[in-house]
């Protein structure tokens, strides 16, 4: 009876320390990135604080005018390839699905808060975004890898220097935001993030970039919804 005591109390115990593992985030914020053109002007960003991306610029006076806006315009993303071979000789039917997945996040999220438009009107946010880098992960490798104990050590080693994983994903993106009538800017960020080891791995090429793309559209909702306030929990 002690033994089967014993026991449950270490099945218990295991599931606790099983359980945050699995529900860690599936990506992770990058070290740096470099602007890649796409925003134009980037004389007003600065390095973002913990939780932000790693450039960002907030218009000062967004948190009083904030709720002056009740739609948005989404641009259509764009790739933006310059200097980025992964981006350059990706097979357009991929780089549609990319830009694709990455508008249908923002319309998910955005949607949630704002009335969707196509044409400016007083009121509107215009959002314009560009994907700057992605780059799949080895859909076999990268499940492998989660278990074989030479891989992890490798991988590691490679994490140290330059901030990413191998095996796994990657992707960057620079998003404007402004006021659709004047053209003022509200915000703007380039951010990058990449995959990060888990013990489920990755079931398809694409996924490590596709959730980056989820995550950025969720994080500019709330901002944009809050007037600039970070989500409660990290």
């Amino acid at each position: 009876m002690r033994n089967d005591n014993k026991r449950k109390k270490l099945g218990v115990f295991g599931l606790i320390l099983v359980l945050p593992m699995l529900g860690c985030a599936p990506t992770k914020q990058a070290r740096d990135v470099e602007p890649a053109g796409f925003l134009g002007d980037y004389s007003m960003l600065g390095e973002g604080k913990e939780g932000e991306a790693l450039k960002i610029y907030i218009n000062p006076s967004y948190q009083s005018t904030c709720h002056d806006y009740d739609k948005v315009l989404i641009e259509p993303v764009q790739i933006w390839v310059s200097g980025n071979k992964d981006l350059a000789e990706m097979p357009p039917a991929e780089r549609q699905v990319l830009v694709n997945h990455m508008h249908g996040s923002l319309v998910d999220e955005l949607g949630k808060h704002y009335r969707i438009v196509r044409n400016p009107e007083p009121g509107t946010i215009r959002i314009r975004t560009a994907i700057t880098e992605a780059e799949g992960s080895w859909v076999a490798l990268d499940t492998v890898s989660s278990f074989v104990p030479q891989l992890l050590v490798m991988s590691t080693i490679k994490e140290v220097a330059t901030g990413t994983a191998t095996f796994v994903g990657r992707a960057g993106a620079e998003a404007d935001i402004t006021d659709a009538m004047t053209g003022e800017r509200i915000a703007a960020a380039v951010d990058r993030r990449v995959g990060k080891k888990s013990y489920e791995g990755v079931t398809q090429e694409w996924d490590d970039v596709t959730r980056s793309f989820d995550y950025w559209a969720e994080r500019l909702a709330y901002r944009l919804a809050n007037c600039g306030a970070m989500p409660s929990v990290q």
